[in-house]
């Protein structure tokens, strides 16, 4: 097998489809490749690359390399190599010619990686050695089967859960990467609300939901699916599931499979095993903050001296949401001043620095936006723009104006799915928020309930 691989004109084709489909940027397509521009530039001239890095920038849009490298550099697999399900851990060699065999039931195996959702963030900084220790851990045969990255709301579980996911299919440590996120839902004194605990994801919606990641599997097949191959599979927001059904069931069908997941609060099991994710340091933070000013012109925080930038971090605590809405509050004030007081009266309480920031945005947005938020809050999977224009008849100009002033404040979050369609969705804790009446006490009237359902029935 060649080290190297390079792209036929066709082949270039296919990604720079799926590319626009998506609308990244080279910078967010290298980012969620995890290579260089340098490799990236090459690889769209048609040169002669690593055959990993060509795979990965393949996969990060969704594409199979084999129809994008030139025919002639594919190496056919002769023999298969069959994985005992009681065997200890394959090498990397038989992973890479697992991924290669010829699909079976219909299952495409070099689609992977599809259910990785896009990073939240235009860019997530100092994570890199704390989600290679965390790659290093799920790859390891002699730690639980089940990890839990835990920390509180803000601190970028999800990015580096995705971050994470990325990595194990670009370097093939797992044949596929499956991804479930549970329910946004309220919390009460740290614990799931009384009225949504029938809401919360169970162990039958589960499998359901990873019977349908195996390309449509039927839910008695899937132990048997997770036993065939080491994969990997992501449980996102883990505290809004049924997780005293879910896990023991769970532990039974991981070997060689394993499981991360992402959750405010920790789990005690035996089999699981607890990693706190910590808050960014210091220079980090700082890169953070400079790097967001300079793309949204914030001259406050780009002139910001060493003790003011210190004291930005002291008060956000080290929380990548903070320091965003840190950068929004900044933005739409014009100076830093009057942020670092109101952020001194949150005394260190990052719940109190995100209710600050959501309550300043809300008493400044337009009614628009306001009643765009609202719509969206009630929603789990994020919405589109022909939704919001059905249900709430948002006009395209007010749309525009909603975009920016959500973005300003950093509210919105824009999403591609699986089909390469722009859905637009908000951060857990803020849907969380808008939930529970932070900002707001708003309920649907009868006839936006008529004209939601009217909308989902015409195109259905």
């Amino acid at each position: 097998m060649v080290n190297t691989l390079k792209a036929s004109q066709q082949g270039l084709k296919i990604v720079d489809e799926a590319r626009g489909k998506k609308r990244w940027t080279q910078e967010k397509w290298r980012q969620a490749a995890f290579t260089s521009i340098s490799t990236l530039k090459r690889f769209l001239k048609g040169d002669r690359i690593d055959r990993s890095a060509f795979i990965g920038i393949c996969q990060a849009v969704g594409v199979n390399w084999e129809e994008v490298a030139e025919p002639s550099e594919i190496q056919a697999i002769e023999l298969p190599v069959v994985l005992s399900v009681a065997s200890t851990t394959p090498s990397l060699a038989d992973q890479i010619n697992v991924l290669l065999l010829p699909s079976t039931d219909g299952y495409s195996k070099n689609q992977r990686g599809v259910w990785i959702p896009n990073l939240r963030c235009r860019k997530v900084w100092g994570r890199e050695s704390f989600s290679e220790e965390v790659l290093h851990r799920l790859n390891d045969p002699q730690e639980a089967p089940i990890l839990s990255l835990c920390g509180s709301a803000g601190y970028g579980k999800t990015e580096v859960a995705c971050k994470v996911a990325m990595a194990a299919v670009r370097n093939n440590l797992f044949a596929d990467v499956l991804w479930v996120k549970a329910r946004d839902t309220e919390f009460s004194d740290g614990k799931i609300s009384q009225s949504a605990r029938d809401e919360a994801l169970s162990w039958n919606q589960l499998l359901q939901e990873i019977a349908h990641q195996l390309d449509g599997c039927s839910v008695k097949r899937v132990h048997q699916r997770i036993k065939e191959e080491k994969r990997l599979i992501v449980l996102d927001n883990a505290e809004t599931a049924q997780l005293e059904e879910i896990l023991p069931k769970l532990n039974e069908m991981l070997n060689p499979s394993r499981v991360l997941l992402t959750s405010r609060f920790q789990t005690n099991a035996s089999y699981v095993g607890l990693i706190n994710i910590p808050p960014l340091e210091e220079n980090c933070s700082y890169q953070l903050l400079q790097d967001e000013a300079k793309y949204k012109n914030v001259p406050a925080i780009l002139q910001a001296n060493t003790e003011q930038l210190q004291q930005v971090y002291q008060l956000s605590c080290g929380a990548p949401l903070a320091l965003h809405f840190i950068v929004g509050r900044v933005f739409d004030d014009g100076t830093l001043e009057p942020v670092l007081s109101a952020l001194e009266q949150a005394g260190g309480d990052v719940e109190k620095i995100y209710e600050f920031s959501l309550k300043t945005a809300w008493q400044r947005i337009s009614d628009v936006t306001k009643n765009v938020l609202r719509y969206m809050g009630e929603s789990d999977a994020g919405v589109t723009w022909e939704e919001l224009s059905g249900t709430r008849q948002v006009q395209e100009s007010d749309w525009i104006v909603t975009q920016r002033e959500l973005g300003r404040w950093y509210l919105i979050e824009k999403e591609t799915d699986a089909k390469g369609k722009s859905r637009y969705n908000l951060h857990p804790w803020v849907r969380r928020s808008l939930r529970r009446g932070l900002v707001d006490k708003w309920q649907r009237s009868l006839q936006e309930w008529k004209q939601i359902t009217k909308w989902k029935y015409d195109i259905g």
